[in-house]
């Protein structure tokens, strides 16, 4: 079984195992997942799961009109196998009703002691296509990261979301957003 199937069915093992004491899930997850050998991984880490992301953000950054959202993402541990690219999803909750659903990937491109440098590339849909000009969006971004500890970083991210031409009207939108993640 591909290893991001199973990283799904044990994120799918934890949100769904309440009865379970939390050591428990935790034990099971631990059975699951799979090593990673991975170069590219913080030092001291096993990257094994991937990571999750909670981000705040600002969008409209470049416009007048503040927007703020609120960002979820998880990300696949790197796939050694395809240039350590990371599959993932991101949802994005704005302020004003409006949802973002995608499927990415992530980069890293660039490291030094703590410090990193990715970018990533996301298409999904939005449920009210009013402001961008059509259902169908992408979303691409450049991340700088700061890794605090083996399990958690922080990063800011310059995002912008586009129809890319796809509506009548293909308005866009700039994001400054603050990550805080977490090594599964």
């Amino acid at each position: 079984m591909p290893t991001f199937i199973r990283s799904f069915q044990v994120l799918s093992l934890l949100a769904t195992s309440t009865a379970l004491p939390c050591t428990a899930a935790m034990v099971q997850a631990s059975q699951l997942s799979v090593s990673n050998t991975d170069s590219s991984a913080p030092k001291g880490t096993d990257n094994r799961l991937g990571e999750i992301s909670l981000a705040a953000a600002l969008w409209n950054a470049l416009d007048d009109a503040d927007r703020s959202a609120v960002h979820l993402a998880y990300l696949h541990r790197p796939l050694s196998r395809f240039y350590d690219i990371q599959p993932g999803f991101l949802v994005i909750y704005a302020d004003e009703g409006q949802h973002y659903y995608s499927l990415g990937v992530h980069k890293q491109v660039y490291r030094y002691a703590a410090f990193s440098l990715s970018v990533s590339f996301h298409a999904g849909l939005v449920d009210s296509p009013e402001a961008l000009g059509d259902n169908i969006e992408f979303y691409s971004a450049l991340n700088a990261g700061y890794q605090l500890n083996t399990r958690w970083a922080l990063a800011l991210e310059v995002g912008h979301i586009s129809n890319g031409g796809l509506g009548e009207t293909n308005p866009g939108s700039e994001g400054l957003s603050l990550h805080v993640r977490y090594q599964l």
